[in-house]
């Protein structure tokens, strides 16, 4: 299967307007030490975050650059879930891997790839052909990959049982 790669979706204003809801996400950073915060968001677990080890952060905290590239790879895992779901896709797993490319681009640093590696397994009542559609369908859909500048590629391994 080729990869799938991102592409820009313009819709005009007037096709969406009072289409769709809004929302917003609130979350909350404090400094506890060195280049180490604490993330916060209502209802769920303390997270410590820090700067990478490459930018003289500390090594085994999560960051803001391991969860941009986690970001894209769990939306568009959540998106083939909830596409699948109302197609009924008979999935018996997912399991998924992303690198995202951080590159200095015109003196500052950038993602300009993000690649995620899905491996999805279902039931014989599909076809490859059919998943590969629901791929295509969760990546044009996600949202994160959508928000994002960098380009987002999708490299399926699908199988049939």
């Amino acid at each position: 299967m080729e990869p799938i790669i991102s592409q820009p979706i313009n819709l005009p204003a007037s096709k969406l307007a009072g289409k769709f809801k809004t929302f917003t996400y609130h979350t909350g950073v404090e400094w506890k030490s060195d280049r180490q915060g604490i993330l916060r968001s209502e209802g769920k677990p303390l997270l410590d975050v820090s700067s990478p080890p490459e930018f003289k952060g500390i090594p085994g905290t999560w960051t803001p650059e391991d969860m941009l590239v986690a970001a894209v790879e769990i939306c568009q895992m959540t998106t083939f879930l909830s596409f699948g779901m109302r197609k009924e896709i008979p999935l018996k797993s997912y399991k998924s891997s992303a690198e995202g490319l951080l590159e200095n681009v015109e003196g500052k640093y950038r993602f300009t790839k993000v690649i995620i590696k899905p491996t999805i397994v279902v039931k014989s009542s599909w076809t490859t052909e059919q998943v590969e559609e629901l791929v295509h369908t969760a990546h044009d859909n996600c949202l994160i990959g959508n928000s994002i500048t960098a380009e987002v590629i999708v490299e399926p391994t699908i199988i049939v049982e």
